[in-house]
């Protein structure tokens, strides 16, 4: 469930809403900075987590008793000690949590977050904090825009309500984009929070086989938007991949055509035969994507990579081809295989892939 999706729907539809999201987070803590949960005022249930237990208990509970005040927001600090763990939070260390109240004057933030998130755009939704916790202004700002779009606005925005920006906004609002993390800012009179919002980023998974399918669903739920390329109409279409976003049963070569592959963008080549994946890997290596990767044993790698070198592809391109793919998990079947490619591929989108043992770490040299 799409948590920001949520906001935006109870938003439109005028609901009192509170959101809990952990700004801090220090030692051993069950979810990360960054982690939120929904809750209605009318809704027995949250949506989403920061993290569960006691914690999660007490949050609802004081987002419940501010509903029918005026407070706009409150930060709360939680240490997790023994008494956590007897209630099943394996921790030892303590989390900042902000509880706010949103209303129909955040509808166009939300709605400009989603839309810019789903064309695979990064931004920040800075939110800032006076000194009495109360939320004195919240804009979005996306670095990778053009100056004169809604970053300058929401610089500006910023500027008037603070009064100024610290010297180390612009770095500190990229690292939180980098890092993919939660900044705290502090400036007079209170903070900036910096909550990174990571684009949508595309995987193109071309075939439409056994692993190709346990791929796509298990890189759809952690949140990659996915794309089936196949010749074959009956091994690419929605039916076969109701999870995809788009299935093109299209000719290998004639796809890129159709296809829009940014920096951000990766690339899962499983084809039914070392042919055809010859023929993907030979146009994939000439596109800007973050990751490339490629089925196959050492040999047939091996193989595949000496055949394009033949053909006048650079030896360099080929060097940050993932291949054979996936982590070495010892997967066997195409389930577990599938599992294998995925997990590669968040370790390249966290930027963790190369302290991750992969296969491709056996290949050798070609």
């Amino acid at each position: 469930m799409d948590i920001y999706e949520e906001i935006l729907v109870g938003l439109r539809a005028n609901d009192r809403l509170m959101v809990a999201t952990i700004i801090g987070s220090k030692g051993s803590t069950p979810v990360p900075a960054g982690a939120k949960m929904l809750i209605k005022e009318h809704a027995a249930i949250p949506i989403g987590t920061v993290g569960g237990g006691c914690v999660e208990a007490d949050i609802q509970e004081e987002a419940r008793r501010l509903f029918p005040t005026d407070a706009r927001s409150l930060v709360r600090r939680f240490t997790l000690t023994e008494d956590d763990i007897e209630s099943g939070m394996l921790c030892g260390g303590t989390i900042d949590i902000l509880i706010e109240r949103l209303s129909t004057e955040h509808i166009a933030v939300y709605a400009t977050l989603l839309s810019q998130r789903d064309s695979g755009i990064d931004s920040a939704v800075v939110t800032l904090i006076g000194p009495t916790q109360i939320i004195l202004g919240k804009v979005l700002v996306s670095p990778s825009l053009q100056p004169k779009g809604i970053e300058e606005d929401g610089i500006q925005a910023l500027r008037q309500v603070a009064g100024g920006l610290p010297a180390s906004f612009d770095e500190t609002l990229r690292n939180a984009i980098d890092l993919q993390t939660v900044v705290r800012l502090p400036f007079v009179g209170g903070e900036f929070i910096v909550e990174p919002v990571i684009g949508l980023q595309d995987l193109i998974i071309f075939g439409g086989g056994h692993v190709s399918r346990y791929v796509s669903r298990s890189a759809a739920m952690a949140g990659f938007r996915v794309t089936i390329v196949d010749d074959r109409l009956e091994y690419a279409n929605p039916q076969r991949f109701p999870e995809a976003h788009e299935t093109l049963a299209i000719g290998f070569e004639t796809a890129w055509g159709r296809l829009q592959v940014r920096p951000s963008t990766s690339i899962v080549i499983v084809t039914r035969g070392h042919k055809f994946d010859e023929i993907v890997l030979e146009c994939a290596v000439r596109t800007p994507a973050r990751y490339i990767g490629m089925i196959g044993s050492r040999r047939k790698v091996i193989s595949t990579f000496k055949n394009l070198v033949e053909r006048g592809i650079p030896s360099e391109l080929l060097r940050n081809v993932h291949a054979p793919i996936g982590l070495a998990i010892g997967a066997l079947t195409a389930e577990e295989i599938g599992i294998s490619i995925t997990a590669e591929l968040i370790s390249a989108r966290r930027g963790v892939l190369s302290s991750a043992a992969t296969m491709s770490d056996r290949r050798g040299d070609f």
